[in-house]
């Protein structure tokens, strides 16, 4: 089908709209810094490994709310934008001073395979599932500890999302600001495969352990803030990158549950126990609704480094397991798995001491990990 002059013309004036209407969008990229004994609020302006640069909007607008949500309900929204023209007394503060840019709860709603490259990768047949996550967040530079020899540490980049208010129903989520982050989502895939269900994967057994240990959550450095979070986010990129290599590259549009979805999802289970943390059982939401300030991390692209076991190696160690152990207590599940965990910590694939770890979501900021050892 050919096109005449007058719909190329009006095609091209309704590409340009579409970019101006993105391009005109305010958005608040914020970060928290030590200033003088004092947590700031700064509009960032650049960013580097070394540190940030940006309005100290706590200093002009004579604020010192350590709360960046607090903050914009203070002093306005528009009060805040007003403010972004005026570049002329930028300050710099080092990476050590930049802080997470919110104080997390205790939960953190998180999600499985909600990426189809990721799903296809770890060969989940099942529709996304949702866990919580329990630990402390990280500054956007930091270390992630190695805390033996039997770890299998990985890395998932991942969008986070930052709750404003309270979310009874799915109708409070539409009448708030959103903020949103990059997160780095460590899990130890060795915990995580000793006690996975695999009849049950909708149950995310064994997660909320393995991705729950200290330093497994580096987060920042800024809370981006839209105006209209709905039309922000889907057409970001995600990307990670292991040791200057590129392993996780996809858009935030490929997830199969978005925020909203994600949202009413972890709305239905509410408080109900059905995992469990250190051996007790938690909720999702401890309230049975969505506190002001959860974060929900809304998973992760392929690129990871866990693969599941192949049928031929299942095949191979359960038939070696009933020739070594036909005379006592028949448990070749447990057996293959830790014999997939050996072969896997033989390979070394999984992170080492010393490498680098960098994640980035589009507009939002990088995240940049060393692995070390304790």
């Amino acid at each position: 089908m050919k096109m005449n002059l007058k719909q190329g013309i009006f095609l091209l004036v309704l590409f340009l709209a579409n970019i101006q209407n993105v391009i005109s969008q305010e958005v608040l990229s914020l970060a928290r810094a030590i200033n003088n004994g004092k947590i700031n609020i700064i509009q960032v302006e650049t960013l580097s490994e070394r540190g940030i640069e940006g309005i100290n909007l706590s200093k002009e607008l004579n604020n010192y709310s350590d709360n960046i949500f607090e903050f914009i309900e203070q002093v306005g929204y528009n009060t805040i934008v007003a403010k972004l023209s005026d570049t002329s007394r930028l300050e710099y503060f080092k990476s050590a001073n930049v802080l997470p840019p919110i104080d997390a709860k205790a939960n953190t709603i998180a999600i499985a395979t909600n990426y189809p490259e990721h799903k296809e990768e770890t060969n989940v047949k099942i529709s996304p599932v949702l866990f919580p996550k329990v630990t402390k967040l990280t500054p956007y530079k930091s270390n992630v500890f190695l805390t033996g020899n039997k770890e299998l540490l990985d890395y998932e980049v991942e969008l986070a999302v930052v709750y404003s208010k309270n979310v009874h129903k799915i109708e409070d989520l539409h009448d708030q600001l959103l903020g949103f982050m990059v997160a780095v989502d460590y899990s130890d895939r060795a915990s995580m495969l000793k006690v996975y269900d695999t009849d049950h994967p909708e149950l995310a057994v064994g997660f909320t352990d393995s991705k729950s240990k200290s330093g497994y959550f580096p987060v920042g450095p800024v809370l981006v803030v839209p105006e209209n979070w709905k039309s922000y986010y889907k057409n970001l990129k995600i990307k990670l990158w292991r040791n200057h290599i590129l392993t996780q590259n996809d858009q935030l549009r490929s997830m199969f549950w978005d925020v909203p979805k994600v949202t009413l999802e972890a709305l239905k289970l509410g408080d109900e126990q059905r995992w469990i943390y250190n051996n007790k059982p938690i909720s999702l939401l401890p309230k049975g609704y969505i506190e002001k300030g959860t974060i929900a991390i809304t998973g992760t692209p392929g690129g990871v480094t866990f693969s599941p076991p192949t049928k031929g190696f299942i095949i191979k160690r359960a038939i070696k397991y009933g020739l070594l152990f036909k005379f006592f207590n028949w448990k070749p599940k447990a057996y293959v798995v830790d014999q997939y965990i050996r072969k896997l910590l033989r390979k070394k694939q999984f992170l080492q001491e010393g490498e680098l770890i960098r994640a980035h979501v589009e507009n939002l900021g990088y995240i940049y990990s060393k692995v070390q050892s304790k």
